[in-house]
């Protein structure tokens, strides 16, 4: 293989990889992996028809230094958006995980740690932890299907609460009219001249 195809190779497996939603709420993966996947999961792949993920390997040796810079681009692009976003974070990445959540405030509106407890720091949104007994926890681990499916079912809790319980348009209006001569009023709305 000639070496600048195996350099365009590297920078790719340690490019995010983007799956779901063009636009809408987004979910950033923390995985600790010097490479990334060149397909989402299987167990991912319903939950890209709500949202747009972000597949991000992060190696977890020094806190994933060289890999920040791209989980940062991400978070910029999606605040460049007013994308809401939560992080999914495989506990090896708890201190990475927390750094790009405090650092992104108005977007991130919840984390989600996957393996052993680690201590969190405090971050301002709502931390979700999901342990993973009974076995080694290793970056496969945010792949396990089992595991996806408490990450799912906290990402939905996660966009239930941020959703207004009606949609704004099914609000009722209530529009008051005074001291105004000459006009109408339907319905509390001012018609007329």
């Amino acid at each position: 293989m000639a070496r600048g195809n195996r350099l365009t190779m590297l920078a790719a497996a340690r490019a995010p990889l983007w799956r779901g939603l063009d636009y809408g709420p987004a979910v950033v993966v923390l995985s600790p992996s010097a490479t990334r996947p060149t397909e989402l999961p299987e167990a991912w792949r319903p939950l890209e028809q709500s949202y747009q993920i972000a597949w991000c390997a992060v190696p977890p040796q020094a806190g994933g230094a060289g890999s920040l810079e791209r989980v940062e681009d991400v978070l910029e692009t999606l605040a460049d958006r007013a994308t809401r976003t939560q992080v999914v974070a495989h506990t090896a990445l708890t201190e990475v995980a927390c750094q790009v959540v405090a650092e992104f405030p108005e977007i991130v509106r919840g984390l989600v740690l996957v393996g052993h407890s680690r201590a969190v720091e405090p971050t301002g949104v709502p931390t979700t932890r999901i342990a993973v007994l009974g076995e080694p926890v290793g970056p496969g681990s945010l792949a396990r299907p089992d595991v996806v499916a408490e990450v799912a079912e906290a990402l939905a809790a996660r966009e239930r609460h941020l959703r207004p319980s009606r949609p704004l348009a099914a609000r009722p209006l209530s529009v008051v009219v005074t001291g105004v001569t000459g006009v109408d009023t339907v319905g509390g709305i001012a018609v007329g001249s």
